[in-house]
């Protein structure tokens, strides 16, 4: 599940991988993987001419793996929709069931609600 969360320096778009709970405690926490919005687009901004959408690149070590964190579970704002964007040629392993762990780079949807089309749009 792709969800917006906050963080202390803003929000940012993250990919839950766990849920859990420790041992003799009350708080939830989330393993979550974060998209940063970096990828150079057509333009100089961050979003697409056409459509307004956001670009959104997984963070990735030099050596191939995701970066995860540990975030308390009460930082999760929002669920998020995001696009994988394919280039010119799309992957031909991608299906359904792999498109979003098959890809590095998405496009953030920001007409998805209300609330998400606001916080981008201005």
């Amino acid at each position: 599940m792709l969800t917006i969360a906050h963080y202390f320096t803003g929000h940012a778009v993250v990919q839950i991988r766990l849920i859990f709970c420790l041992l003799c405690s009350n708080t939830f926490f989330a393993y979550v993987q974060r998209f940063n919005h970096t990828f150079p687009p057509l333009s100089c901004t961050t979003t697409d001419g056409a459509a307004g959408l956001h670009g959104l690149k997984r963070v990735i070590r030099r050596n191939g793996m995701r970066v995860g964190e540990v975030i308390p579970l009460h930082c999760l704002r929002s669920p998020a929709h995001v696009i994988p964007r394919f280039g010119k040629e799309a992957n031909q392993r991608l299906t359904r069931h792999t498109a979003y762990e098959l890809s590095n780079e998405f496009w953030l949807n920001k007409y998805w609600n209300k609330e998400i089309f606001y916080a981008l749009s201005t």
